[in-house]
């Protein structure tokens, strides 16, 4: 398999797990440490292929439709992973607000006409 083909495969494997944790943070669920260690990895090999497909301008015409065809799906990953990334921005905030509050209620009031 060559690199483009290997570079698509990945693309298309960090897609899938950018959409799972997608439809986990539309649910309000935090994804599980292991799916967000995953995409870590993932997008660490995504900066490496990236790094070996600047060398596609020596391809051929084929190579080049292939790459912007990869480009385009780099900006869907990284719109997903923006989106993502702010979904749970916005669910930990609302966990954060809720242990406050429900923290707040359990202290018990003074009356302060004593």
């Amino acid at each position: 398999m060559d690199l483009l083909n290997r570079y698509q495969q990945l693309c298309e494997e960090i897609y899938l797990l950018l959409s799972q944790e997608n439809n986990l943070l539309k649910q309000e669920q935090v994804p599980h440490p292991h799916l967000l260690d995953t995409k870590r990895t993932l997008l660490s090999k995504l900066e490496f292929f990236t790094e070996q497909c600047k060398q596609v301008e020596k391809a051929g015409v084929e190579g080049k439709k292939q790459a912007q065809r990869l480009q385009q799906k780099l900006m869907k990953i990284f719109m997903l992973d923006r989106e993502n990334e702010k979904m749970l921005l916005t669910l930990q905030m609302k966990q954060d607000t809720r242990l406050l509050y429900g923290n707040i209620s359990t202290i018990p009031l003074q009356d302060s006409h004593d």
